[in-house]
């Protein structure tokens, strides 16, 4: 019999297991981004269906966390929403304006319906500015707040990165936010931190575009009509035994 090394197996398992979880959500969304519209960014279908493995996987991400400044709705919510979005896509604040009031009357309202977002920052620098600008507000729990006035006019929210600076400057006093803070942590490795966890996240998944989201692990796609968004919640509502 050979020698035993002692060499714990735990981390390797850990390891394995997260490759997996890694692949299955490629697969994934590499299986929903072949249901895209031929309209670059206009979005596509929902993945009509999804293997349990990759049900689970895209569950997973779900982060539940208590307090979380950064999600809306009951943390005991029987579907999660995942989203993945950058400021300065103009199909991410589509939804946002569009689509994102409606979901949160009809679901979030009725604990039905969490919504988890997550920074995707890939369209350059200013993007990623405006996802550290998030972080900081999350820090005062004004994301929502800030979410909101930034989507409703992203175009003021370009140009070059000084300009930018003190626009957001301007939004944290609109906000009535500790400015002084605001800017402390705009530059600190905390923001540096989540915004870089959220966007490595997203491509360990395969994202490469956006809005992309997650519901309860089913994959949608761009900024379609509210039905696809109503379509999937209620599908996993009826998965978890809420709806008929």
């Amino acid at each position: 019999m050979p020698e035993r090394t002692g060499r714990p197996i735990a981390p390797a398992l850990v390891l394995t297991g997260a490759a997996c979880v890694a692949l299955a959500l490629v697969l994934l969304f590499a299986r929903a981004e072949l249901l895209r519209t031929p309209s670059a960014g206009a979005g596509g279908e929902p993945a009509a269906t999804v293997s349990e493995d990759m049900r689970e996987a895209g569950e997973e991400l779900a982060r539940r966390q208590a307090g979380d400044p950064r999600a809306m709705g009951a943390v005991d919510a029987p579907v999660v929403m995942v989203a993945y979005s950058d400021y300065l896509c103009p199909y991410c604040g589509e939804w946002v304006r569009r689509v994102q009031p409606e979901l949160t009357d009809t679901y979030v309202a009725e604990g039905l319906l969490r919504i988890e977002w997550r920074e995707f920052p890939y369209l350059g620098d200013d993007s990623r500015l405006l996802a550290l600008g998030a972080a900081a507000a999350a820090e005062q729990d004004a994301f929502w707040e800030y979410h909101a006035l930034v989507y409703e006019a992203p175009r003021e929210f370009t140009g070059d990165d000084a300009a930018l600076r003190t626009r957001l400057e301007g939004v944290a006093q609109e906000l009535d936010l500790d400015t002084e803070r605001f800017a402390r942590d705009l530059e600190s490795a905390q923001a540096e931190k989540a915004v870089e966890e959220d966007f490595a996240e997203g491509q360990t998944m395969g994202i490469s575009g956006t809005p992309a989201f997650l519901v309860n692990g089913d994959p949608v796609l761009g900024a379609q009509p509210l039905e696809s968004f109503t379509g999937a919640v209620d599908l996993a509502l009826r998965d978890a035994g809420r709806r008929p």
